[in-house]
Parts: C-alpha cells; structure tokens; sequence
C-alpha cells in the first residue's frame, strides 16, 4: 500500500539526489559545454550591455489606444528574466507577438528545458508561494473573464521533477549564486557561465501544434483545469494550424489562410 510514510521517503530520495536543488540546478553543475558553445557565448558576452534603458515616459507621448496598462507586469517573473526580458522573443517577426502572450502564463522551461529520456510533469506554479497549485479558473478567455476575479500573475504552468519544481526560483540561493559569479567574471568567465546555463536548454521551442493538437499533445490541458470546451478551443485553435503551413521565413502570411 502506498502510504505518506512512502510518498515522504521517496521525496526525501529524491531530494538528496540532487542536494536539496532543483532538477535543472544539478544539470548545470554537471554541465561540459562544447568549445563551439562557449564561443558563442563568449561572442554574445562581449556585445552585452548590462545597463538596458527602459523608457517608462512613453505613455505620455502615445496616442489612447496605443497605451499600455496602467499597471506594469512585474509578478511572476521567473529565473530566466534575471537576464531575459519579460517579452522575450523577438527573433521572429511573423510568430513573437503570439509567442510573448504565451510567457505570460507558461515557464521559460515549460518550452525551453526538454532533455531527452526526461519525463516532467505540468502542473500550475505559484511563483509568490513556490508551489504547485490548482487554480479555480486557470483557461478563462478575454470574452469570459469574470473582473471580480483578478487575473494572478504569479501563476504558470511549469515543469516539475519528482513532485518538485524542476527549475530554480528567481531570488533564491543559486540565483544570487550566478548573479554575483556574473558581476564578478571576466568575460571569459562569464561566457562559460552562460554556456552552461544554456547546456541542458533547447534554444527553439516547440512547433505550436505540439500543444495544440489532439494527438498526443504535451500538455495534459485537463490535468491542468481546462474544461473539455475550453480544450477543444485549444487544441484546435486556428492560429497554431496557420502558422504550421509556412515554413519558410521568406514566405508571406496571407490573413485568409486562417480560415482555410
């Protein structure tokens, strides 16, 4: 029978494997990162600025409906925006816009950390508590969106190892460890810190019909509280299933190509 006595021990294994930190912090320390790799790093470093200039008087020049809200999107912030921006693709014109409206509620690794032979599940994570949750309404739309239930920020579906959260927290001890290691380096090194933070991490996301589609998709959209309507409308969106017939950057989107 399986007892809590038994569900705790397991954890606790699995909580000394790794020495008390996350999945991905134990692969980073493991990490042997190619020449090719920290050369690139190495190439990538030498171009950083470390002080970005963030205009925040725009709004006053901007006409009403080019505005942005009022109130600025800081919560939930995940350990990969310690250096990446909030809105982080910005690669490929045709799909970031889409994209970014997905980094709001998904983990940078939901996408990003897909090791091979490695079996995560998805749940919801608090990033102000730092736990699994279930939320009441996880897939509201903006046509059913109850006001008197705020959206919160703080929630994404990531990626968990072992009943854990497979990545670090942003203000925790390994954080605050490659920050200051950051601040610290030499460009030599700080292009090997780079590399190694990037070893266990694929750097193109998945095909959009990998989570929406009905066969086999990569998320469990029940398991995470989406209604079998609202899985149907995800599953089968139209956008995903435009964007898949262009392969091509050079080839032109034509807007009637979401209603074939």
């Amino acid at each position: 029978m399986f007892t809590r006595l038994t569900f705790l021990f397991l954890l606790t294994s699995s909580t000394l494997a790794w020495g008390g930190r996350s999945w991905f912090e134990g692969r980073y320390e493991s990490a042997h990162p190619t020449a090719e790799a920290r050369q690139k790093a190495l190439d990538q470093v030498r171009k950083h600025k470390d002080e970005v200039v963030i205009r925040d008087d725009l709004d006053r020049k901007l006409p009403t409906f080019h505005k942005r809200l009022e109130k600025k999107v800081t919560t939930g912030e995940t350990f990969c925006q310690n250096c990446h921006l909030p809105l982080p693709h910005s690669k490929k014109l045709r799909s970031r816009a889409f994209l970014n409206m997905h980094s709001r509620y998904i983990a940078c690794a939901t996408c990003h950390l897909r090791p091979e032979g490695v079996r995560f599940d998805y749940r919801w994570l608090d990033y102000a508590s730092w736990r699994p949750v279930r939320p009441d309404h996880p897939f509201r739309t903006g046509l059913d969106i109850d006001n008197s239930i705020p959206i919160d920020g703080n929630l994404k579906i990531a990626p968990f190892f072992s009943g854990e959260p497979a990545i670090p927290p942003k203000d925790g001890p390994f954080a605050e460890k490659i920050l200051r290691r950051w601040r610290e380096g030499t460009p030599a090194q700080r292009a090997g810190l780079k590399a190694r933070l990037h070893a266990p991490l694929e750097e193109e996301g998945p095909e959009c019909v990998a989570c929406h589609t009905s066969d086999r998709p990569m998320l469990d959209l029940q398991a995470l509280g989406a209604e079998a309507e609202q899985v149907d409308l995800i599953q089968f969106h139209r956008i995903p299933s435009f964007f898949s017939r262009y392969r091509g950057d050079d080839e032109k989107l034509k807007i009637i190509g979401i209603l074939r």
